[in-house]
C-alpha cells in the first residue's frame, strides 16, 4: 500500500494533541446533576470556558436545577477548581461551571417495553420503517444523543423528552452490559446520524 509522507511543524503538532485531547471526553456521564450550594436569590452561571477571569457567562441555572448532563470534559481553573462542561435545555449549546455546584441525581429504574426482551423492538427487519418516541426521559431532562454506541462517545444532540415520530437507520449495537444501543436518524447531526439507549424508545402505534 503506497503512503502518502506529511509534516506536521512542532507548534502544529503540539496544538492538534490539545485539540484532540479537548473534543474526545474522557467518559461522558448519562448521570444527571443538580445545582447546589446556590443561595435562593443568585443563580449558577455558565461559562464559555474554565474559570472566572477571562471567560463570559452564557446562561445561568437557577438553584435547584437538575437534569444537567455532564459531557465528560473537566479542567482546572488557576485556583485549583474542578470545572465541567455541562449541558441543559437552558443551554442547549453547553458551558462550563464550577463543579462544586453540582450534586448527582438519584436515577430512576429504566422503563418497561411490554413482556418484548430488551432491544427486541429493533430487531425486525422492517424496525427501520417504524416511528418512535421518547420514553422514561423526566420532563426537566433530554435523551442525549451520542456519536457511537455508549457513553464512552461524545455527546453531538439531544432530544426533548417528549420527542416523536424519531426514525431509525436499522443499526443495533448490544454492549457486554446488556444495553441495547439504536443508531437514530435526525437533522443537524453529523451526517445525519447518531446513537442513543435502546430503552428510552418506543414505537408508536
Amino acid at each position: 500500500m503506497a503512503m502518502t509522507r506529511y509534516t506536521l511543524t512542532a507548534p502544529l503538532l503540539a496544538l492538534a494533541v490539545v485539540l484532540f485531547a479537548f473534543l474526545m471526553p474522557l467518559q461522558a456521564s448519562e448521570v444527571t446533576y443538580r445545582v447546589v450550594g446556590v443561595a435562593s436569590n443568585d443563580v449558577l452561571n455558565v461559562r464559555d470556558r474554565i474559570g472566572v477571569r477571562g471567560s463570559t457567562i452564557v446562561g445561568v441555572l437557577p438553584p435547584g436545577t437538575g437534569g444537567i448532563v455532564w459531557t465528560g470534559q473537566q479542567g482546572r481553573s488557576g485556583d485549583g477548581g474542578l470545572w465541567y462542561r455541562v449541558i441543559h435545555p437552558r443551554i442547549p449549546s453547553g458551558g462550563w461551571v464550577n463543579a462544586r455546584f453540582l450534586s448527582e441525581e438519584a436515577q430512576t429504574a429504566p422503563p418497561v417495553l411490554g413482556a418484548e426482551p430488551p432491544g427486541s423492538l429493533f430487531k425486525d427487519h422492517m424496525a427501520h420503517q417504524h416511528a418512535y418516541r421518547v420514553v422514561g426521559v423526566a420532563a426537566n431532562d433530554v435523551l442525549n444523543i451520542r456519536s457511537g454506541p455508549g457513553v464512552s462517545y461524545g455527546i453531538v444532540g439531544m432530544f426533548a423528552p417528549n420527542a416523536r415520530d424519531l426514525r431509525i437507520s436499522g443499526r443495533i449495537r448490544t454492549l457486554s452490559s446488556g444495553a441495547v444501543w439504536v443508531e437514530v436518524r435526525s437533522t443537524g447531526l453529523p451526517g445525519n446520524l447518531g446513537w442513543v439507549n435502546g430503552r428510552f424508545l418506543d414505537r408508536m402505534p
